[in-house]
């Protein structure tokens, strides 16, 4: 296993690689608030064992990589209001930002084309990383994500509420594995979430450094960013949608509206499954995923400059 940090569109990006250094990269790209932690080490050591490069990293605003200092000109509640009246949402960057850096961790790390992973955010991410350069994208798996169109379902109250409005003052390890377990039981389905792996990664998180600003920093580039379901019609390679039947969160219509979206795009629901990775669907993602490789690797090979 390797780490650093590279850097990338004017910033610097912590990431992780394991597996074989000449085996086919896959980019695992992870969510709003969330850390590389929050991919399950489980997931990650079955595609390393089958002899793909697995590379996890820290998005802007959190864990060990940049933090973004800009001074906030709208809240949360108000960006939502103008998405879904399309009216122009101020934010200190957007998820196209976020594009160029994962563009610019493949360029740091010699990587001429990579499988992309994303949830959530990062299925945002990924999905538009697929869509604006298709030559660096082999193939694309999009996890618990959506096209950002305001004419979605929106998410559950309690669900939306753990993101953009928590009010909790948060001073110690124990307190901070707390408030995340609670956050994380409104989030989930009808599926066992793990409560001890869950404890672990945000044991972790707190270790490596929380910032709350960057919460609301990524939050409002998905708002300012807003809905980009013609852009995924760009899309070539081969894709596969996750998605959680429960997810409270990001509706599974979400999923569907990414799958509709993208030419060719298998679409899985997964009953029960909520927006998180439940240890007993973690299996079944891992096919998914390796699935989506394979057919990729009918199509070309890897570049590896």
């Amino acid at each position: 296993m390797q780490s650093g940090t590279i850097a990338s569109n004017g910033i610097e990006l912590f990431y992780e690689s394991r597996g074989p250094e000449n085996g086919e990269p896959v980019v695992f790209v992870m969510g709003l608030s969330a850390q590389m932690v929050f991919w399950p080490d489980v997931l990650l050591d079955e595609l390393a064992e089958q002899g793909y490069r697995v590379i996890r990293f820290d998005n802007r605003d959190v864990g060990k990589s940049t933090r973004i200092r800009k001074r906030f000109k709208q809240g949360p509640m108000g960006a939502i209001v103008r998405s879904m009246l399309r009216m122009k949402v101020e934010s200190a960057y957007t998820l196209h930002d976020m594009v160029a850096d994962t563009v610019g961790l493949l360029d740091g790390l010699g990587i001429d084309k990579a499988h992309l992973v994303g949830a959530s955010m990062g299925g945002m991410i990924s999905q538009l990383t697929a869509a604006t350069h298709p030559d660096r994208v082999l193939s694309l798996t999009s996890i618990m994500s959506s096209t950002n169109s305001p004419l979605l379902p929106p998410p559950k109250p309690a669900a939306l509420k753990t993101l953009v409005a928590p009010r909790v003052k948060i001073e110690t390890e124990e307190q901070f594995i707390e408030f995340g377990l609670a956050m994380m039981a409104k989030l989930g389905g009808t599926l066992p979430q793990g409560t001890e792996e869950l404890t672990e990664m945000y044991r972790q998180s707190w270790a490596r450094g929380i910032n709350p600003r960057g919460i609301r920093n990524q939050f409002m580039a998905i708002m300012a960013t807003g809905n980009f379901t013609r852009q995924l019609k760009q899309v070539r390679c081969p894709t596969t949608v996750i998605h959680g039947g429960a997810d409270p969160l990001i509706r599974p219509a979400g999923g569907r509206a990414s799958a509709r979206a993208i030419r060719g795009a298998h679409l899985s629901i997964i009953p029960g499954m909520g927006h998180d990775f439940p240890p007993s669907v973690i299996d079944r993602i891992a096919t998914l995923i390796v699935e989506n490789v394979q057919r990729a690797q009918g199509q070309g090979e890897a570049v590896v400059a």
